[in-house]
């Protein structure tokens, strides 16, 4: 066999193996030309973009789906527009599969040649939902806190500040006076109030998963 021969043999072999590489990477990877024509995709980009038009695209399909679907074609074509103007950047597109909202973030980068003339953009998806996931529930932990703050310093307070009050008011020495007894009443009162206060902010707290 002819070393020529050998040296073909074996590019055909390493292509092989990185096109097996390629469809295993759980990430969609897919490239595309000025013309938005796919000229290359894994797997995982055939399965991803079917989650947006019911349909896998493939090497030599429009990877707008030639403005079939309105959305989907909304959604991505100035995006792949700004790529092949130069810019490289981030997008995070929201699918829903099996009625569960995915969150994706998509990397938009152009392609150059020798001559430092855009070729076409390169593009991968990573999946962000658990990520976003709790970037929402710390968002809410702290929109919780702000109110449960607030509770504690401004609605506990008063009731507080009554109590207080009329502790102070109260007859130590005669403790037959009957102003005592309406000053029993009121803090009674007040104590329910506060009770209720307090157990709003538990009402919280168990809403965001904190311990009062």
């Amino acid at each position: 066999m002819s070393e020529q021969l050998i040296n073909i043999e074996k590019v055909i072999a390493n292509e092989k193996n990185m096109q097996l590489l390629f469809n295993h990477i759980d990430e969609p990877i897919w490239y595309v030309d000025t013309n938005c024509t796919i000229v290359e995709c894994n797997k995982s980009f055939r399965k991803w973009v079917s989650c947006f038009i019911d349909c896998e695209l493939n090497i030599g399909d429009d990877v707008l789906f030639n403005g079939q679907n309105k959305i989907y074609s909304e959604k991505f074509e100035s995006c792949y527009q700004l790529a092949l103007k130069g810019r490289a950047f981030k997008s995070v597109e929201d699918i829903n599969v099996n009625n569960e909202t995915r969150y994706t973030t998509v990397t938009f980068n152009p392609v150059f040649d020798n001559d430092h003339k855009i070729t076409g953009v390169s593009c991968i998806a990573r999946d962000i939902t658990e990520h976003r996931k709790h970037l929402l529930k710390i968002e809410e932990q702290n929109t919780a806190l702000r109110e449960i703050a607030f509770i504690e310093s401004h609605k506990v307070r008063g009731p507080v500040a009554t109590i207080l009050g009329l502790t102070n008011l109260f007859n130590l020495v005669d403790t037959s006076d009957p102003v005592n007894k309406e000053i029993i009443d009121g803090i009674n009162k007040v104590t329910l109030q506060l009770d209720e206060i307090v157990r709003e902010v538990v009402r919280k707290s168990n809403e965001i998963g904190l311990q009062p």
